[in-house]
């Protein structure tokens, strides 16, 4: 891994969920990014995450960004049935300011796995950002993490960590009590997790047709009377995409 960043400023890891930052807890405790997360991970059982997480980040020596789980799943999956792109451009609006005052070497935001709509459209955001910073004069990097095993995207980079570090690793896995069942999943599916560390190359082209896990998973939700109505990537998401991956400001909801 070439960690040679020729500016001062922190890198930006932009995540998803809550969580996500433990696979990269190595990065963070060498570089000390500035962390934004779209969810406060409350699923559909209304307990928030960020908590967990402000102290992980804290451990690791990162920081809060701007945006740190201010809206709840609920919120961000309502958005996506509204076909309202307004919420995903004001964090690109928000992390390009940001950008361009701090100006990061590096933007590493969670890849499309096709696991969940709002992991996808994560990395829509990341490349958004990263287009409007260059229009500004900024070449931002951006890179992806594998918030699961689905991830797409070629390796760009991975590294081995230390055995201190990866002790440390595994004590803020452990403290993440809320996660526990999920981490101990992406052990069985990933062994070498809290050894390795990887950065993906984004290049999902958001084709017209794509039928992602997580569109299935709605669909079945839906028959058992579980969710009103599913999320779909033509119909919600990729909309969406394509408005984040354009540039333009926040607006009103598409028609």
């Amino acid at each position: 891994m070439n960690d040679a960043h020729p500016r001062t400023g922190r890198p930006f890891l932009l995540l998803a969920h809550p969580g996500h930052e433990l696979r990269l807890f190595g990065w963070m405790e060498r570089h000390r990014p500035v962390v934004f997360i779209l969810s406060d991970g409350s699923g559909g059982a209304a307990r928030s995450r960020i908590a967990h997480s402000l102290a992980t980040i804290g451990r690791a020596g990162a920081e809060a960004g701007e945006v740190f789980g201010q809206m709840s799943d609920i919120a961000w999956y309502a958005a996506m049935l509204a076909r309202d792109a307004a919420p995903f451009l004001r964090v690109a609006d928000a992390m390009t300011a940001a950008a361009l005052r701090h100006r990061p070497p590096i933007l590493v935001s969670d890849a499309v796995d096709g696991h969940n709509p709002l992991h996808d459209l994560c990395e829509a955001i990341g490349a958004g950002v990263a287009r409007r910073a260059a229009a500004d004069g900024l070449d931002l990097r951006h890179l992806a993490s594998a918030a699961t095993a689905s991830a797409i995207g070629e390796e760009a980079e991975a590294w081995e960590i230390g055995a201190a570090v990866a002790d440390r690793k595994r004590a803020a896995v452990a403290a993440y009590a809320p996660l526990a069942e999920e981490a101990a999943r992406i052990m069985a599916a990933e062994p070498d997790a809290l050894r390795v560390e990887r950065l993906l190359a984004p290049g999902f082209p958001w084709p017209e047709a794509w039928e992602p896990g997580w569109e299935a998973f709605g669909r079945r939700r839906v028959a058992e009377g579980r969710f009103p109505r599913a999320i779909t990537y033509a119909e919600h998401v990729r909309p969406i995409a394509q408005r984040l991956l354009a540039g333009v400001p926040a607006m009103e909801p598409l028609a």
